[in-house]
């Protein structure tokens, strides 16, 4: 119930007190509480707000680590949240998920060790409870990887509870929050959780993660091309700044957006090229080929006029073109 942070759930103390000059009201703060949320703040504002004291506090523990919580900026946050109100086996069922990240820093010495597992906090109708069997499956089959995450394996504990192991995690730790919930509660309604609406909000979730926080959620797939931008840019900025041909250094520095009539050094260069690959590779990491657009320009080059006779022997090209 901490975690879920339900406002209506909660219970304010106050005290009267009663002087000569009149009476007021003392208000008894929650001491837990480093941020106040209204009455009107959201279910998955509410979850996010219990789950990063979770975090905070190292998970299950009742005192908070100070160091920490002076840093709570540093969490990285994704949620997802989804509904069905179309099946009638679970007519207004709603799941909203939370996933917090927190990434190693050198000057919180209790994050210094990664902790390679994650204990699924799961909640259905604002209580506690274990675990769902389809809803451990879900987890367990998500592709994780295309988020940067490496699911080493899974299981439940004796009391219900999913946890999640995984392989070179490059973050301090990983939590993540499941809570189940009927708008129109009803005894048919208590049945096991919809997998596909669990399945949506926690890839939802992901997404939300990913497009927060750019750039820190590349795949697993996408790190592995990024390991090959400076060799390849180097590459490329030896063959331009070994050229004898003035007019072509001074046309590849002008594509690199480095201006042109100037000596530019290889190194710069090399740099803006690898700059403008890796942008590009993050760009289309993880996108759905369904979405795929145009892919990015490495240069600052002028497109193609429509008429261009390029455009229509191109065409038949789009099969070669890389995704990452």
């Amino acid at each position: 119930v901490h975690v879920l942070r339900a406002a209506n759930l909660a219970i304010e103390l106050s005290i009267e007190q009663t002087i000569s000059s009149g009476s007021r009201n003392v208000r008894l703060p929650n001491e837990s509480d480093d941020t106040h949320l209204s009455i009107a703040t959201s279910s998955i504002e509410q979850l996010v707000s219990g789950l990063e004291d979770y975090a905070l506090s190292h998970g299950n523990t009742c005192d908070k680590c100070d160091a920490c919580c002076m840093n709570r900026d540093r969490l990285k946050v994704g949620t997802g949240s989804a509904k069905n109100s179309d099946r009638r086996r679970d007519k207004g069922l709603l799941v909203e998920i939370a996933i917090m990240v927190a990434h190693t820093a050198s000057d919180l010495s209790c994050w210094m060790v990664n902790c390679s597992s994650t204990q699924v906090l799961h909640f259905q109708d604002f209580v506690p409870c274990p675990i769902s069997q389809s809803s451990f499956n879900v987890l367990m089959s998500m592709d994780w990887q295309s988020f940067g995450f490496k699911l080493k394996g899974g299981f439940m504990d004796d009391e219900g509870n999913a946890v999640l192991e995984w392989d070179n995690l490059t973050f301090a730790r990983v939590d993540i929050a499941i809570h189940t919930y009927h708008g129109i509660v009803q005894e048919w309604q208590r049945s096991e959780p919809d997998k596909y609406v669990v399945r949506k909000a926690l890839k939802l979730a992901l997404h939300n993660l990913k497009a927060n926080h750019a750039g820190e959620f590349i795949s697993c797939h996408g790190k592995k091309i990024l390991e090959y931008v400076p060799d390849l840019a180097q590459s490329i900025a030896g063959l331009i700044s070994s050229s004898n041909d003035r007019e072509f250094r001074d046309e590849c520095a002008a594509l690199l957006g480095l201006g042109s009539g100037q000596d530019v050094s290889e190194g710069a260069v090399r740099s803006c090229i690898g700059d403008r690959m890796a942008r590009i590779i993050e760009m289309g990491d993880g996108k759905e080929k369904a979405e795929d657009g145009a892919p990015p320009y490495l240069f600052e080059c002028e497109k193609l006029d429509e008429d261009s006779p390029l455009l229509d022997e191109e065409d038949g090209d789009d099969d070669m073109i890389f995704d990452f």
